[in-house]
């Protein structure tokens, strides 16, 4: 018992000790601000109140996804795209793609009817004129395609006065093909020869008409 009244006034005395060197803190400890300190707070809370934010300028980004911003393609697809309401840039290269590739099969395989439906008569006779050499010749061209590898929006031509629009486009393929003589004789190609292609056609129609078609008009 005298041990613990023992320890209990060491304790006591320790704690007062304690007390007198450190002092006692009560409730939130002020913070020492120098009249200085305050003026750059103030001055600091006004800057903060001038400053502006900016909004992002709005970007058509469906037409950004085929062209540069500050290209002169991009300045014509979006009056396109103002003067016809609901047309759209990806539904036209997507109707550019299905075109190639009917196209293309087409004059692989003679098909002038088909061609005929897509394309503008200056075109439809070139293709013609090759596949009647071919027919000529006795060839027959057996082919396959294998999928446009890559396709990009080369340059873009909008009349506001006429309202007729080019839009020239950029394709990448491979395709497989043969060319047969009249004996079935395979004389270039082959069933197991791929071919890589590269073609430069432009689209033409007039914006804002009934006729939603576009017609290929060049190739190169």
């Amino acid at each position: 018992m005298v041990q613990i009244l023992v320890l209990a006034a060491v304790a006591i005395f320790l704690f007062w000790r304690l007390r007198s060197v450190l002092g006692s803190r009560e409730g939130f400890e002020k913070t020492n601000i120098t009249p200085e300190k305050n003026k750059e707070k103030k001055q600091a809370k006004n800057e903060d109140s001038n400053v502006i934010e900016l909004k992002a300028n709005e970007v058509d980004e469906e037409i950004a996804d085929y062209v540069e911003l500050d290209s002169p393609a991009f300045k014509s697809l979006s009056e396109m795209k103002k003067l016809e309401k609901g047309w759209l840039v990806s539904h036209f290269v997507s109707g550019a793609k299905m075109a190639y590739e009917d196209i293309l099969m087409a004059f692989e395989k003679g098909d002038l009817s088909t061609i005929k439906k897509m394309t503008s008569k200056e075109v439809c006779q070139s293709f013609k004129t090759v596949i009647d050499e071919r027919a000529n010749k006795g060839l027959r061209v057996e082919a396959e395609f294998g999928g446009v590898r890559d396709i990009r929006i080369k340059e873009v031509d909008f009349d506001t006065k006429t309202m007729n629009a080019e839009i020239t486009m950029v394709f990448k393929c491979e395709l497989s093909f043969s060319v047969k003589d009249k004996d079935g004789n395979i004389v270039e190609g082959g069933p197991d020869k791929i071919k890589k292609q590269r073609d430069i056609w432009t689209f033409s129609r007039k914006m804002n008409s009934d006729l939603p078609n576009w017609y290929l008009v060049k190739t190169e």
